[in-house]
């Protein structure tokens, strides 16, 4: 499925990672899942970015987003940042 073409505005504080993701899911008419559940709150004001940027910006460090062919989208860590946590 081809990403959605549109731009994010984010103006977030303080705002629950979880809840700010699924509003970008929600905005952009994409499911979404957890295989492995990010925690925490973000800040961050941004314009016009569009949906992989806004991902990349969200997820915390070690996370990706991956979409399966059927669209649906896997939030979980990233397995090559794990190995590289580790090799240091």
């Amino acid at each position: 499925m081809a990403e959605p073409q549109m731009l994010f505005h984010l103006t977030l504080k303080d705002t629950d990672l979880r809840a700010a993701l699924a509003d970008v899911f929600a905005q952009a008419g994409r499911g979404f899942t957890f295989d492995d559940m990010p925690d925490g709150v973000v800040t961050v004001h941004a314009d016009d970015l569009n949906f992989r940027d806004t991902l990349k910006l969200l997820l915390p460090t070690g996370f990706e987003a991956v979409e399966s062919p059927d669209g649906l989208y896997h939030i979980r860590r990233n397995p090559e940042a794990a190995q590289e946590r580790y090799a240091a």
